[in-house]
């Protein structure tokens, strides 16, 4: 199905979406909402890796130990992941900022903190989550496939 149709669709089902600068919202296409995600990773990916190398440079000329550029390289891409969900959450992220679009509440407000940041980590985690999933999979010897029964200890008192 074509973007424009779900556009169009929206439309009819829905109305005009929220309200902003005294003139409605129409649905973003499907291609500028997936190129808005696309950017943001690719965001929190750079900005991680550049957080990373400088933690890395600095522990190479002696001015910040090897243990603290390693806990700065643990900590960066939750961090990121933070700070993206909440830029998506609360204002724009630059992701959706660069395509045009914005994610609102059906009210027409923002989506907030708390559900962004959740997104994010969620979305950010996700990937080591379903590997974790497989390796654990395959790694089993054999699934144990044995029906499991529930008996009395002790057999029952006949009255």
């Amino acid at each position: 199905m074509s973007s424009n149709y779900r556009a169009q669709a929206g439309l009819a089902v829905n109305g005009p979406g929220p309200w902003r600068s005294r003139s409605p919202l129409t649905p973003a296409p499907l291609v500028r909402r997936w190129w808005a995600r696309v950017l943001d990773a690719i965001f929190v990916l750079f900005c991680t890796g550049t957080v990373v190398g400088v933690a890395i440079a600095l522990a190479g000329i002696k001015v910040i130990s090897l243990d603290a550029a390693t806990g700065v390289a643990l900590a960066s891409y939750p961090l990121m992941a933070l700070v993206f969900g909440a830029l998506y959450g609360c204002t724009v992220s630059p992701g959706q900022a660069l395509c045009g679009v914005v994610t609102l509440k059906h009210s027409g407000r923002r989506v907030g903190f708390w559900r962004g940041t959740t997104r994010y980590l969620a979305i950010a985690f996700f990937p080591i989550t379903v590997v974790l999933l497989i390796w654990t999979i395959f790694d089993a010897p054999t699934l144990d496939l044995d029906p499991i029964d529930v008996y009395y200890r002790r057999a029952p008192q006949v009255w």
